[in-house]
């Protein structure tokens, strides 16, 4: 099979962007954050709060994940040279350090 560079880059541009738009979202979540007091036991607030913080916690490990893929794409189409077997390593050790997670919040209290 043949590879191209222009391939390679052009899928870690296009993760750049979802990672953009992760970081976007993200930011949005903490304005929206911004006066909302969760120690008055208000049970929507804190309950409001628990969500926040597994989104935050979900879209910080998504920006970092996107960030090392699209680092790993536009390195395998710089390095074409690599083997097959090297380039396989280079997502095998993404794949240790970005497990998925189950899934938190929204258990009821």
């Amino acid at each position: 099979m043949k590879s191209s560079k222009t391939a390679w880059t052009a899928a870690g541009s296009a993760v750049g962007g979802l990672c953009g738009n992760a970081k976007k979202v993200l930011t949005s979540l903490e304005t929206g954050q911004h006066g909302l007091a969760t120690d008055g036991g208000v049970e929507t607030a804190a309950a409001q709060s628990e969500v926040y913080q597994s989104w935050k916690t979900y879209l910080d490990k998504l920006s970092g994940r996107c960030t090392t893929l699209q680092g790993n794409l536009e390195r395998a189409g710089k390095d074409l040279l690599l083997t097959d077997e090297n380039v396989k390593g280079l997502f095998v050790e993404m794949g240790k350090q970005y497990r998925d997670t189950p899934a938190v919040g929204g258990e009821g209290k």
